[in-house]
């Protein structure tokens, strides 16, 4: 029996395989999945595989069922009170899950039937596309309290009467320009067009 501990990225998968007496036997460097399953295919002996938990996880536990006798999907919490080692890439996580396997001392998740993945999923995006609904929602109401617009009380913004009131909004170029002081309006005129700010608020105070 061979343990093959994997550290999967991406872009490349750092590949550790260990023999039955716990001596290294291979390592590779392959830059995608098809690459990975392919040198698996190509081991001399049954193996057993494990792998960090991570975003696709278990795309990668169906891929490698059919091929090991045991697929285990290790916990990345546990790995991290496990190996507290600063010395961290992909060549040394690779062979320390091997030898977690070898040594039956694997931390394990459970992997959901493809079935629960997919409910998870899309109930994980619904939730994702309502929250950022709502941001926006709340970020366009703080827009129109900013510019000192209030919208009507009857027909809720996000109705046809309230997206409608929303898009003949009249553009700021439209209203009446803020009233200015007397003060400030001698000031400008005192100011030559086209000279720098410095030189401007020297010319003022003179």
């Amino acid at each position: 029996m061979l343990y093959v501990g994997l550290d999967i990225h991406t872009k490349h998968i750092a590949v550790c395989v260990l023999n039955e007496t716990g001596q290294l036997v291979q390592r590779a460097r392959v830059r995608g999945l098809e690459d990975m399953l392919r040198l698996l295919q190509g081991l001399p002996d049954r193996f057993e595989v494990c792998y960090e938990a991570s975003c696709g996880y278990g795309h990668y536990h169906d891929l490698l069922q059919p091929l090991a006798a045991r697929v285990l999907v290790a916990h990345p919490g546990q790995l991290r009170l496990i190996f507290r080692s600063k010395s961290k890439n992909d060549r040394n996580d690779a062979e320390r899950l091997a030898k977690l396997l070898y040594l039956g001392e694997t931390p394990t998740v459970h992997v959901p039937s493809l079935d629960v993945r997919t409910w998870r999923a899309l109930s994980n995006c619904r939730s994702q596309v309502i929250a950022k609904r709502t941001r926006a929602k709340n970020a366009l109401r703080a827009l129109l309290r900013g510019a000192g617009v209030v919208p009507p009380r009857s027909p809720d913004l996000w109705t046809k009467k309230g997206l409608a009131w929303l898009a003949h909004i009249p553009h700021h170029r439209d209203r009446p320009a803020p009233l200015q002081s007397p003060r400030h309006l001698v000031w400008a005129e005192r100011l030559p067009a086209g000279r720098p700010r410095a030189a401007r608020r020297t010319t003022s105070s003179a």
